[in-house]
């Protein structure tokens, strides 16, 4: 009974898409390049670097597994797939990391203006002497970190995030 559960796990293994996905890529630079290409919708945003043509930024006009032509500023240009050296799509845009870096560094400053301001320093009943509790801080963090998040997350909506397709 044991012999039969291990050989139908091991079956199971064997079969599995996971297991089959970490088998050794076969394809060529090229190929590889021909299916990002064929995978490249008319309209998107792309970044090419290839032999003969350099940089180009320019926007999808037609795709297949050999050539791709683009629109750039009114021009169009015509890469085929041996020839591209790296491919990078838009692929959305930092706001979450900046909402992210914005809420840490808000609610620091948050909590620090609270505690300023609630009397920790400078105030005209003296240094804080645990009496003062802890709401101005907290208050002044939860609202620094709100106020640092929605800023983050406008400056990273505004930084496009490429990723790479090839190679």
């Amino acid at each position: 009974m044991l012999r039969v559960a291990v050989s139908v796990a091991g079956l199971a293994t064997i079969a599995s898409p996971r297991v089959q996905a970490q088998g050794l890529d076969t394809l060529s630079a090229a190929q590889r390049a021909g299916l990002a290409l064929a995978r490249l919708g008319a309209g998107q945003r792309v970044r090419i670097r290839a032999k003969g043509v350099g940089l180009v930024y320019g926007w999808v006009v037609s795709s297949s597994p050999t050539l791709v032509t683009l629109s750039t500023d009114g021009s169009r240009i015509e890469v085929t797939a041996p020839a591209v050296d790296s491919l990078w799509g838009l692929g959305g845009s930092h706001a979450g990391e900046g909402a992210r870096i914005g809420a840490g560094v808000g609610g620091v400053a948050g909590a620090v203006s609270g505690f300023v301001i609630g009397g920790g320093i400078g105030s005209t009943r003296g240094p804080c002497d645990g009496s003062c509790g802890a709401g101005p801080v907290l208050l002044g963090g939860l609202l620094g970190a709100a106020g640092g998040a929605l800023i983050g997350a406008l400056v990273g909506a505004a930084l496009p995030r490429w990723q790479l397709r090839v190679p």
